[in-house]
C-alpha cells in the first residue's frame, strides 16, 4: 500500500511539473488579448514593388517602340537579335535595358532603342508596380535595293 501512495504522489508531481500554468495564476484578460490575436482576420499584403513578366505578355502592353539603328562604322550590317533584361517602370517607361545575349556590335543600338521603349503600366490590384522581363530586339538582314529603272 506504501507503494501505491509514492507512485500516486509522484504522477501529482509530475503532473503539475508538466502543467505549469496550474500553478500560476493567469489573468483572464491576457488570456482573452492571446485569443483574438491570434485569430484577428489577416489584412491583404501590400503589392510587390517588382514582378517578373513573360516577355510575350509584356510585348502586348507596348505603346511606342523605336527601331534600332544599325552601327554606322560597321563594315557590314549585322544580323541576329539582342536579348535585354530590361526594368519597366510604374509609369511605363523602361528604366534599364542590361545586354544579355546576341551580337555585340549590335548591343548599344539595341540599349538605346528600347530605353525609347514606353508601355502600358502594368497594375497588381489597381496598383501600379514595376515590371521585370526581357526584350528581344531583331536586326533582319538588310534588304537589297534594286536601281531604280528608267522608262524609256
Amino acid at each position: 500500500m506504501g507503494a501505491l501512495l509514492k507512485l500516486k504522489s509522484v504522477a501529482f508531481c509530475l503532473s503539475v511539473l508538466c502543467t505549469p500554468g496550474l500553478m500560476a495564476k493567469q489573468d483572464p484578460s491576457s488570456l482573452e488579448a492571446k485569443k483574438t490575436s491570434q485569430t484577428a482576420p489577416t489584412t491583404q499584403a501590400p503589392p510587390p514593388h517588382r514582378i517578373h513578366v513573360k516577355e510575350d505578355v509584356e510585348k502586348a502592353k507596348l505603346i511606342h517602340t523605336v527601331s534600332p539603328m544599325y552601327p554606322l562604322l560597321s563594315e557590314k550590317r549585322g544580323v541576329g537579335t539582342v536579348v535585354l533584361h530590361v526594368v519597366v517602370g510604374k509609369n511605363g517607361t523602361v528604366n534599364s535595358a542590361r545586354y544579355v545575349s546576341g551580337p555585340t556590335n549590335l548591343m548599344n543600338s539595341a540599349v538605346k532603342a528600347v530605353l525609347q521603349w514606353r508601355y502600358k503600366p502594368t497594375l497588381v490590384n489597381g496598383v501600379a508596380v514595376e515590371v521585370d522581363t526581357t526584350v528581344s530586339v531583331v536586326f533582319p538582314p538588310p534588304v537589297k535595293q534594286e536601281p531604280p529603272t528608267v522608262n524609256k
